[in-house]
């Protein structure tokens, strides 16, 4: 016996997830994209304001974040629900996420673009929410036996992780300003110029990495079909059985 099967005995089923390739890219991939919408929701006034937006405004962006995102999340939902095509909507979404993540370190550091930063917040909203309940579906779909909260519940602890480190990281990147005009910051005024590339930066490699190497199976819907065959298969063998005794 090795030490995987000692351990697996040990603490059951949900250790086979750190064997399970697919499942720890998308660990680690969708809990990254998950950090970025963090962030993107809890910096956008600081990142804003430097550039003369108020605070009325990033609260409107934010809005419309959230508002897209549900209605994304409704679409998307109905669709997946009728095509099963888990890995390839995360994907399409996470990439459009990305888009609208590179779109939005851009803009957001010029001003007088109210409509522009108000559309990408909206994308970002709709793409981005759009995926997380498909994300959280797929890991139980390439975990499966595992239980749906342990991998469900695994990836959403892994999106607050990182969630943590990127805020650190990104304030710490941040410069004091000894000129900004527009800005409505107060006191403090900070560069966001570097964490917002940084950030772009990192949703990009994951989000490739996420494109290039995750593949599964869906092992749920798998052992649901071989479940209802066999169903099906007894139910036929009862009724020939009846029909010969007649």
């Amino acid at each position: 016996m090795n030490v995987w099967e000692v351990l697996s005995r040990l603490f059951g089923k949900p250790f086979q997830l750190l064997k399970n390739k697919p499942y720890l890219i998308l660990l680690l991939c969708f809990g990254s994209g998950i950090a970025v919408f963090t962030c993107f929701s809890t910096l956008l006034e600081q990142i804003l304001c430097v550039k003369g937006y108020t605070n009325d405004f990033a609260g409107l962006c934010g809005a419309l974040f959230i508002v897209f995102g549900i209605i994304g999340a409704g679409v998307v939902g109905v669709y997946v629900d009728k095509t099963k095509k888990f890995t390839e909507v995360t994907k399409i979404g996470l990439g459009f996420s990305t888009l609208s993540c590179i779109t939005f370190s851009v803009v957001s550091l010029m001003p007088h673009q109210k409509v522009a930063v108000a559309a990408v917040c909206s994308l970002f909203g709709f793409f981005g929410f759009s995926i997380y309940a498909v994300a959280m579906e797929l890991s139980v779909e390439c975990s499966y036996p595992v239980g749906e909260a342990t991998s469900a519940g695994l990836i959403f602890v892994s999106g607050q992780v990182q969630s943590v480190v990127y805020i650190i990281l990104l304030q710490a990147l941040t410069k004091q300003l000894t000129e900004s005009p527009l800005a409505t910051c107060g006191d403090a005024v900070l560069s966001w110029k570097v964490p917002m590339m940084v950030m772009a930066g990192l949703s990009s490699v994951f989000t490739c990495c996420f494109l290039i190497f995750f593949h599964t199976r869906y092992r749920r819907l798998e052992a649901e079909e071989q479940a209802a065959y066999r169903t099906g298969g007894n139910n036929a063998t009862t009724t020939s059985y009846q029909a010969v005794e007649i």
